[in-house]
């Protein structure tokens, strides 16, 4: 029994694999229809992004302090020396 639900689970995956690939899925849509899907699909993006910076919400920060970092190592090695008396760049 839980062979034949394997099975099934198999084709059903084949099937689902063909549908997609075969590219006619947007040629049978309505004009409607396509523009649901379009904005159905933006949602889902939206969505995995808000996800992913609650699960990474450090990833981001580690980021901005390594881009500051490499603008900082940039002005100091630009060739530029400060003029003696003169403030430091911030």
């Amino acid at each position: 029994m839980i062979y034949v639900i394997g099975i099934g689970i198999l084709v059903l995956i084949a099937v689902g694999i063909v549908k997609a690939a075969s590219g006619r899925h947007y040629e049978d849509m309505s004009e409607e229809e396509f523009e649901a899907e379009a904005k159905r699909g933006s949602s889902v993006g939206s969505a995995i992004g808000s996800l992913q910076k609650i699960i990474d919400s450090g990833h981001s920060t580690e980021h901005m302090v390594e881009q500051q970092q490499r603008l900082e190592a940039d002005r100091t090695n630009s060739g530029d020396r400060p003029k003696p008396g003169s403030p430091p760049k911030s």
